[in-house]
């Protein structure tokens, strides 16, 4: 990987030009290829620079730290909070860190997993659990009274409840979103109005039958929670495996 402290200081030099971010982002991958850092990682330097922070400032920048130690713990559980979608490459870039580091420190550390897209604690509280199949109970009640629940919920005819923090049981999660960024990705916006407007031009290529493939899809989420007893699972492939 190019060297994190020279992408750096190219990102403060366009900072200083008053380049954008997404123009300085564009910049990098122009000069830096394969080894670029993400548009994550450049938003947030840009971002700090513009805050006041001098490279200096950072005590990661040079070789990758290898030690869990309890700074860098919490570093890692802050910008997961900030962001659960980001990859541990993604940690790597921002912090300075090995890779092994950031994924010990998800794992051993802070007991996370990635779910889906996001990053959430491995092991749930018994209450949190409970909830869940509590959800998913109710649902498939609703399902069993009303053959044509999932029909209603298409049309926007019926709401319906979802756990916190449950992205594998919540469509726009698995079904909605990756749709999105695959259409979205590697691309960047000048301005909201542009991504707005992005985003209705994904939406308006949806149809009905993607929505109700993908609540049909989601009855076997339901199925899954209750198979695992309200734990976290991953993804369509862990549900077809059993």
């Amino acid at each position: 990987m190019a060297d994190l402290r020279e992408q750096r200081v190219c990102i403060k030099f366009c900072f200083k030009l008053g380049k954008t971010t997404a123009e300085t982002h564009q910049m990098l991958k122009q000069a830096f290829g394969e080894n670029s850092l993400g548009q994550t990682q450049t938003y947030n330097w840009y971002k700090r620079f513009k805050n006041g922070q001098t490279l200096t400032d950072d005590d990661c920048s040079g070789r990758p730290s290898m030690g869990k130690t309890p700074e860098n713990v919490a570093k890692v559980r802050d910008l997961i909070l900030q962001d659960r979608r980001l990859t541990i490459q993604d940690l790597c870039n921002t912090l300075g860190l090995s890779y092994g580091t950031c994924q010990r420190i998800l794992s051993e550390e802070l007991n996370m997993r990635r779910i889906v897209a996001k990053f959430v604690p491995r092991l749930l509280q018994n209450e949190q659990k409970q909830h869940r199949l509590e959800v998913c109970r109710e649902l498939q009640q609703r399902l069993q009274e009303d053959p044509n629940f999932l029909s209603k919920v298409v049309t926007g005819d019926e709401i319906v409840p979802h756990p916190l923090y449950s992205p594998d049981l919540a469509p726009c999660d698995f079904f909605l979103f990756p749709k999105m960024k695959i259409k979205l990705k590697g691309r960047t916006f000048d301005t909201v109005e542009e991504i707005q407007a992005e985003m209705q031009t994904v939406l308006n290529t949806l149809t009905k039958k993607d929505f109700q493939d993908a609540f049909e899809k989601w009855q076997k989420h339901w199925d899954r929670c209750m198979r695992s007893q309200g734990d976290y699972f991953e993804g369509d492939g862990a549900i077809r495996s059993r």
